[in-house]
């Protein structure tokens, strides 16, 4: 349930990004399936053409067509007549090989129409890819897949399938009260029931509501009390510097908009002058939900054991009443993605490659060198503060992890920035160091290009910074990807092992990326021999090819893309 969550919001998020701005689409995920469109199709059988991505080892045998047929042809009868269109198996082939296979139909279409999709899949797979290792054919009906190796839960699946509940019937209004279940001797109850029961809810919203105007008038005294005390002995305990809320209120003139820096997802940050003419950044956390508590204990527990110079420091915090606030050195050039996106503001390559080896050394440190090891879960250009001289500081460590050194990963909710996201944790929350790294690349990526990871306002070729990055590493152009406005100043060797290096961080599999003290090697032009890249994550294959990489991947048909059954366009998908 969690995956499929995970899976449907990533899409729903970034459709845009990924299927440009065509009036349909249809998105194949392992965990889920999105398709939109400028017509009705549902209960239609859709007919689009066959999309294939194949499982391709030249060292081991071909994989018997027939003995897959057989499989799918079983299979395929399976899932036409079973309630949630799915069915799965598995056989042995000539080689004793064990072969694994699944065939699915969307729910809306008819059992005659699901098996049609099916057997136009099928026969279109087999016969245009036949010995493959592997295979999984796309219809906008229907998917069918064989492997030789369990890219299923069985027992999982079987659960699934064999223990879902009848659909709910529906009672019309005349029904239900005409109902002979239902005696008119008994609507009187029902209907008294109903009502006191709508105004139970009524006054527990009103009694709410009073609550947290009285916390918010009397300043937390009636129900943050506890939490106050609680928050005090924890920062207490953090031998952390606490200020006062009026210090704080006149550092910043009451928060006056004209000193509000920026605002992030927990809460806006303020610049503020103290009485001794010392400049800070105020970060005023929200506390409508439990997460701007969290984030401020978080920060208070982390950062405040911290101390790099690539890592902003924090100076202190508040906890008085309703109101969390943390207390940071003020860094007059603001955030990266704001300098870095001005035109007007121009950077040259020396300071570019600066600003990378220093964010490089500040997650070097975070990973490997702290006492405590941190994951840092959102690291993008926003979260990369600029001191005077264009130092880089990581910051914002409301999502930051500590992390066992015993472990190479942990499941967890994710949480962060799409775009920057690695796809294992974005849709399975696998969480390691190497989500870190990935974020990294797509930043460094970022500053050599001098583009935005994402960017709506270009064709939708262009629209994806790793899609555009991996093209043009794949046409031998990874020159044209330097920024035009320092391409004649910059160190072009430099520049391109850059390139190189944010490819090999945001590679699909996790385990073919660098660990932060290998990334901080490569970046020196003393480190030779730099393994070529794989394909980037949710990179959409632009043209039919054959590929070894198993990477995660959307593969996004656009309408006006009306393929015939000759033109298969060959991609990669996370194996389940």
């Amino acid at each position: 349930m969690d995956q499929c969550y995970n899976c449907s919001q990533l899409v729903t998020a970034n459709i845009k990004q990924f299927c440009g701005n065509g009036v349909g689409a249809r998105v194949w995920l392992d965990f889920c399936f999105l398709r939109y469109e400028n017509y009705s199709f549902i209960g239609q059988m859709g007919d689009n053409g066959v999309y294939v991505n194949v499982t391709a080892n030249a060292s081991n045998p071909s994989v018997s067509m027939p003995v897959v047929n057989k499989l799918w042809s079983k299979l395929s009868g399976e899932a036409a007549s079973a309630m949630k269109r799915c069915a799965f198996g598995t056989t042995v082939d000539s080689l004793s090989r064990n072969i694994y296979a699944q065939t699915e139909c969307t729910r809306d279409i008819s059992s005659d129409d699901c098996t049609k999709c099916l057997s136009q899949t099928i026969n279109h797979s087999l016969s245009n890819y036949p010995g493959s290792q592997g295979l999984q054919g796309l219809m906008s009906s229907c998917t069918v897949r064989y492997e030789t190796y369990s890219f299923f839960n069985f027992t999982a699946l079987s659960v699934a399938l064999t223990e879902s509940p009848p659909p709910p019937k529906l009672i019309t209004p005349s029904s239900k009260y005409n109902s002979p279940h239902i005696s008119h001797s008994h609507k009187l109850p029902l209907i008294l029931g109903i009502v006191g029961g709508f105004l139970l809810i009524l006054f527990v919203c009103l009694f709410a509501t009073w609550r947290r105007l009285k916390s918010a008038i009397f300043g937390g005294r009636y129900e943050g009390h506890g939490q106050v005390k609680e928050d005090t002995l924890i920062i207490k305990d953090q031998q952390m510097v606490t200020f006062k809320m009026k210090t704080l209120i006149a550092a910043t003139e009451n928060f006056h908009d004209d000193n509000k820096l920026g605002e992030g997802g927990f809460g806006p940050v303020y610049k503020g002058t103290t009485q001794d003419g010392k400049e800070i950044a105020v970060k005023k956390l929200s506390l409508k939900s439990m997460q701007g508590r969290k984030e401020f204990l978080n920060e208070v527990k982390l950062v405040a054991k911290i101390r790099h110079r690539n890592i902003v420091s924090i100076l202190g915090c508040c906890a008085e009443g309703s109101e969390r606030l943390l207390v940071y050195e003020y860094l007059p050039n603001k955030s990266l993605d704001k300098i870095l996106l001005d035109r007007n503001k121009h950077i040259d390559w020396q300071k570019r490659y600066n600003i990378i080896l220093g964010v490089a050394r500040g997650l070097l440190y975070l990973h490997q060198d702290s006492h405590l090891r941190i994951i840092h879960r959102d690291i993008k250009a926003s979260n990369i503060l600029l001191d005077e001289k264009l130092n880089p500081k990581i910051a914002d460590f409301g999502l930051a992890r500590l992390f066992p050194e015993d472990v190479t990963h942990v499941s967890t909710g994710a949480a962060g920035t799409y775009g920057y996201m690695a796809p294992e944790y974005a849709l399975q929350g696998k969480l390691s160091v190497k989500v870190d790294v990935y974020s990294f690349g797509v930043v460094l990526l970022e500053l050599v290009t001098g583009r935005k990871s994402r960017d709506y306002d270009l064709t939708s070729e262009m629209q994806t910074l790793l899609g555009w990055a991996w093209a043009s590493y794949q046409q031998g152009n990874i020159v044209q990807m330097i920024e035009p406005a320092i391409v004649e100043a910059c160190d072009e060797e430099q520049a391109l092992r850059c390139i190189h290096v944010g490819l090999l961080c945001t590679q699909a599999d996790s385990s073919l990326r660098p660990s932060m003290p290998t990334i901080t090697l490569m970046l020196s032009p003393q480190f030779v021999g730099l393994p070529d890249p794989t394909k980037p994550a949710f990179v959409i294959s632009a043209t039919p090819n054959r590929s070894t990489n198993s990477g995660s991947e959307l593969l996004c048909a656009p309408l006006a893309q009306v393929l015939s059954n000759a033109d298969a366009s060959i991609t990669n998908l996370v194996p389940r």
